[in-house]
């Protein structure tokens, strides 16, 4: 694995920001760590690049303790946040010459690709682009010295539909090599690249699998039922956000085996039913379900 934290926590004053976080990211894989603003995603990442200490747990990044990284581990490992902070004063050229020194591995034919992709002008100083063209900008500084290793904080956020078109082909079409951990609370724009997803809320990691995985056991089901039909009180865990609308049936199924089994589920919980509508999820989708079931949850 070349991420692999056992039981990491952060606690801020009474704040329990991060309570017992085991993950494990395999090499190669796109992981993308989901869930809403505040489920603890930025904490866990900034443990993981040593920016804050584990309260307990630990972590091993590139095979080493978080809390020891080193230069020879950080020429591996590229790390950007949409909270970054970036020298507003230099231009383009300036920020990318400084890097450059700073990276004996750095790839000055990449960087003039990624530059021209981005289409980042050279003399414009950084302070004055864009929150899209700075994104782009810290993402090709962190793409150009071909890092093993990659760290997404929330890099989407905040910018218009086709800067997020941009941003990801760039991104997956340089980073072929490139171990990639991404949070974001918005999965419609890697949801063809994503390849492994961790789901947070308030601190914890509910579940990591495979997407496959995750796509398979997901379904929305929608059922016509009759005016005597009524909902019973228990019904079955793996349903959430289960609602009943004048004829209509909804609920997510978080462990479907088949079709047969949710009709069986169904009659049992629900009553009669009529026409059956059982239909595969997105990853936003499943993201979306998963929060609005956390929120139900939650006490009020």
């Amino acid at each position: 694995m070349i991420i692999e934290t056992d039981g990491i926590s952060k606690t801020f004053r009474r704040h329990d920001a991060v309570r017992h976080v085991s993950l494990s990211v395999p090499q190669s894989a796109v992981y993308a760590l989901v869930g809403e603003n505040g489920a603890g995603k930025t904490t866990t990442l900034r443990m993981l690049v040593n920016i804050l200490t584990p309260d307990r747990g630990s972590a091993r990044v590139l095979g080493v303790d978080s809390r020891r990284l080193a230069r020879r581990e950080f020429l591996r490992l590229g790390y950007v946040s949409e909270n970054q902070t970036i020298p507003d004063r230099l231009t383009v050229a300036q920020y990318f010459r400084y890097l450059r020194s700073l990276y004996p591995n750095w790839d000055p034919r990449l960087e003039a690709e990624l530059l021209a992709r981005f289409a980042l002008p050279a003399d414009r100083p950084l302070g004055k682009l864009s929150h899209g063209m700075r994104m782009k900008a810290m993402l090709a500084g962190a793409l150009s010295f071909r890092p093993e290793l990659l760290i997404l904080d929330e890099p989407l956020s905040g910018l218009d539909p086709l800067v997020r078109d941009e941003v990801m082909e760039g991104l997956l079409h340089q980073a072929e090599h490139t171990t990639i951990l991404i949070s974001s609370h918005e999965l419609s724009e890697i949801e063809g690249a994503a390849t492994h997803m961790a789901f947070m809320d308030r601190g914890r990691v509910l579940f990591q699998e495979p997407v496959d995985e995750v796509r398979s056991r997901f379904r929305e089901i929608t059922a016509t039922v009759g005016d005597e039909s009524d909902v019973a009180g228990d019904l079955p865990a793996s349903w959430f956000v289960a609602e009943r609308s004048r004829n209509t049936f909804r609920c997510v199924e978080t462990a479907f085996v088949s079709d047969a089994e949710v009709l069986q589920k169904l009659i049992l919980h629900v009553g009669a039913v009529g026409n059956v509508d059982v239909r595969p999820m997105s990853l936003r989708e499943i993201a979306k379900s998963l929060m609005r079931a956390m929120r139900t949850a939650r006490p009020q």
